[in-house]
């Protein structure tokens, strides 16, 4: 089996189909959600995998997780694998973003990355297995590519709240071929402030909006910064406190009577996000006047994207790096990411949970999104490792 041209072929179908995410837009045209491309998987899957049973549960309207399972046996154990079908928008992209092209030994396209690239790797992964263990396998999988990870992961919600059950569970992202047992999480939350508008010529009988959020970034950027980056995590780093949004006025002649702010708080494994909000609120309320505290208005959170956590010494999580450990044993160790993914939301349910995958988040949401072949190819040996010799 030539695995290269495999898993072009399943990239370039995958890549082909439009699939962004329209967030709470309501956008109905074929460049969003994720359905097409659903279909497009399970078909795959159907033709080559004709052992798994599949089928979708809708999240969102017209919206559907996809889901595949084998059943090896009730006393072998069980992989779930989850990943998504979602990409990030392809504005200001500077390739076609839905032909996959191949370039000195990268795959070019919206989705090759992140996920598409690592959906073709769990699935040649068990492909591969099957056919180097004669059709059956030793383990149960569940397979799942979900809707919505890439704005409020409410795909992930959906498939955990449907009592689930594996004894471990592989989240697909670009990890550079890595093991990852921890991540970082994030709340995002609006800030408002409120002041009285006037006619520009006669500015002292109003109050500026933007000048009272002036007052609370320079907080945010001194203070709170100064706070928040001192706590740090040995695999993830520093936590951050980041403004990305910011929006006031009506007209260039008329004092503003409202300023908001959207800011992104990124959480480490060991931190509440609620301890973190309120955190946050209080330094402000230290570094500013009254009368500028007064004008401020908190917006609860509208993401609370919570930190993954794991106890290496599970026995799923001691098997999977004696896996690893058969070809590299200097190079084994659980590491942590930057990033959140729905990794996080898996392992509060009882599941040891860990996050791999080919490609770099480097490349990832960006103009000329690229997956590496060669560690695409890499991923789909690890994950057929995996699926023959897992032991719980």
């Amino acid at each position: 089996m030539d695995w290269k041209e495999e898993a072009f072929i399943l990239l370039e179908q995958l890549v082909r189909v439009p699939s962004v995410n329209p967030e709470d837009h309501g956008e109905t045209s074929e460049l969003f959600g994720e359905k097409a491309v659903g279909d497009k998987l399970l078909a795959y899957i159907k033709k080559y995998l004709p052992d798994f049973f599949c089928w979708q549960e809708e999240v969102l309207p017209n919206r559907f997780n996809c889901y595949a399972s084998y059943k090896a046996g009730e006393d072998c154990p069980t992989i779930l694998l989850e990943t998504h079908l979602d990409t990030v928008s392809i504005q200001g992209m500077s390739i076609d973003p839905f032909t996959l092209k191949s370039e000195g030994g990268r795959w070019y396209g919206r989705g090759a990355c992140d996920a598409k690239g690592q959906i073709a790797a769990m699935v040649l992964g068990i492909r591969k297995a099957m056919m180097e263990c004669g059709g059956q396998l030793p383990i149960n999988i569940l397979f799942a590519a979900v809707v919505d990870e890439e704005h409020k992961h409410r795909g992930v919600d959906f498939l955990v709240k449907n009592s689930i059950h594996a004894d471990l569970a592989i989240v697909g992202e670009p990890t550079e071929l890595q093991f990852a047992a921890f991540h970082k999480g994030s709340i995002r939350f609006e800030v408002n402030a409120l002041g009285t508008s006037v006619h520009s010529a006669t500015p002292w009988e109003g109050v500026n909006a933007i000048e009272i959020m002036a007052d609370v970034i320079q907080v945010l950027k001194t203070a709170a910064k100064e706070t928040v980056e001192y706590k740090t995590h040995p695999l993830c780093g520093k936590s951050s406190i980041s403004v990305t949004l910011i929006a006031g006025g009506e007209q260039v002649n008329i004092i503003p009577d409202t300023c908001s702010i959207h800011i992104d708080r990124r959480l480490n494994p060991q931190e509440d996000w609620e301890e973190a909000f309120n955190e946050i609120k209080n330094i402000v309320k230290q570094h500013v006047t009254d009368s500028v505290w007064a004008k401020i208005r908190w917006n609860d959170p509208y993401l609370i994207d919570p930190p993954l956590t794991n106890n290496l010494t599970d026995k799923a999580l001691v098997s999977l790096a004696e896996i690893m450990k058969q070809d590299k044993p200097e190079d084994v160790s659980y590491v942590g990411l930057p990033f959140g993914c729905d990794a996080s939301k898996i392992q509060p349910v009882g599941i040891p949970t860990v996050v791999f995958g080919p490609g770099s988040i480097q490349q990832a949401h960006t103009a000329d999104e690229w997956i590496d072949e060669n560690s695409l190819l890499q991923a789909i040996e690890i994950y057929a490792k995996i699926f023959q010799h897992l032991k719980l």
